[in-house]
């Protein structure tokens, strides 16, 4: 009995750090490949201040990726521990993102007053398979393997990369990311199933699911938005410019933050799929080890981040230099706060989510925009970590309320 259960709990282990490396590798390569070879390469071509409105569509972009295609991806593992689901469920749902889509191209490019016929189908094709992708990753955490997962991130960066060696003929910088998304979703269609029919058949469970859908999507939206707004707040409020020289003041700490992502992905993998309990005393200590983390990565980003600039952005520098600190200390603090949400998901549903999310929006208005009007980049840096700490604490007191004794 002693022996059965010591090889269970070491197979356990073995698959769960297994897991977690591919996962931590996939992120490693996804965005490291971003950071450090794609947005500078565009940069390059495009200028600093044109980067700046590169920066603020891909950010849109990103936000209706993050907002719906991970509502969905989360939706379903939820779906999978407590309902039925089925493959329409979520096509229908990513078909009326994708037509919600088209006056959101059109705002976003009327804004930076590019808004022409060839820009919007770009950038309008590029969100929609952005979506997409970001759903298509349930494929992956839904079945527990994060090798297909990893290989699936490998995928999309090589897609990257043939987009910017290609990237001159096609004279834009969307085909960069679009060729990188359209590859990750061949792979998951060859791989998988969630791409393969019957597309519209709906489960059981289909207006429960659509409900869960819009709630998490409201969410994510929220949280999207202020993760996004050192580039859409400041491109409005202050410069295209500035945009740029904040982005390179905490990119280090955004790459580190991105990190979180696989943990949240194995996190809410293996609690829907494993039914893992979670008492209040392991959720302190999570929550003190994710702090412990944060400041300690702060210290670490500031460091890194002044040979990366210097080195890689050497014609911002000077500008960034004194962000770096503060701005990566935002960003940790929000990724890490958003890490204990996926971890109070699972046990107190979709709802709460969107509240905490709401009154972080709240904060977000009242605080950090007036900020950036009166103070430019040093009130968003310092408005985003006041809103993340106040964040943060509110997640914490609501999980010991509400996870089990």
């Amino acid at each position: 009995m002693s022996s059965s259960f010591y090889k269970n709990t070491l197979g356990f282990f073995k698959k769960l750090s297994k897991d977690f490396l591919f996962s931590v590798l996939a992120l490693i390569i996804y965005n490291g490949a971003l950071q450090l070879v794609i947005y500078p390469g565009i940069k390059s071509v495009v200028g600093a201040d044109a980067f700046g409105t590169v920066l603020y569509l891909i950010s849109v972009v990103s936000i209706m990726g993050a907002g719906f295609g991970t509502a969905a991806s989360y939706s379903r593992m939820i779906a999978k521990k407590d309902r039925t689901q089925e493959n329409g469920d979520y096509n229908i749902f990513l078909l009326i993102v994708s037509v919600i889509s088209i006056p959101v191209t059109a705002v976003a490019l009327y804004v930076t007053n590019s808004l022409t016929p060839a820009m919007f189908a770009l950038v309008l094709l590029l969100m929609v398979v952005t979506v997409f992708r970001y759903y298509a990753d349930v494929q992956y955490r839904m079945d527990i393997r994060f090798r297909d997962y990893f290989l699936f991130f490998v995928a999309v960066t090589a897609g990257y990369l043939i987009g910017l060696f290609i990237y001159k003929h096609f004279g834009s910088w969307a085909w960069v990311l679009i060729i990188g998304e359209v590859l990750g979703l061949l792979f998951t269609f060859f791989s998988g199933k969630i791409f393969r029919s019957p597309y519209f058949k709906v489960s059981d469970s289909f207006k429960v699911n659509m409900k869960s859908l819009w709630l998490i999507s409201a969410s994510n939206l929220l949280a999207a938005l202020i993760l996004h707004s050192d580039r859409i707040l400041i491109r409005l409020a202050v410069g295209d410019r500035e945009v740029t020289v904040f982005y390179t003041a905490s990119v280090i700490g955004k790459i580190v933050a991105l990190l979180t992502t696989p943990i949240n992905g194995i996190v809410i993998s293996y609690l829907t799929n494993y039914k893992i309990k979670l008492d209040k005393k392991k959720f302190t200590i999570i929550t003190g080890a994710a702090l412990g983390v944060a400041v300690v990565g702060t210290f670490v980003c500031t460091l890194v981040s002044h040979i990366f600039v210097m080195l890689l952005h050497p014609d911002v520098y000077a500008e960034a230099k004194g962000l770096f600190l503060i701005a990566n200390l935002g960003q940790l603090l929000y990724f890490i706060s958003g890490s204990l949400m996926v971890v109070i998901l699972a046990f107190t549903g979709e709802k709460l989510q969107l509240y905490i999310n709401g009154i972080y929006t709240a904060l977000f208005a009242v605080m950090v925009i007036p900020a950036a009007v009166m103070f430019g980049l040093n009130g968003v840096a310092w408005g985003l970590v006041i809103v993340s700490v106040i964040r943060f604490v509110i997640v914490y007191l609501i999980g010991i309320k509400d996870i089990e004794k």
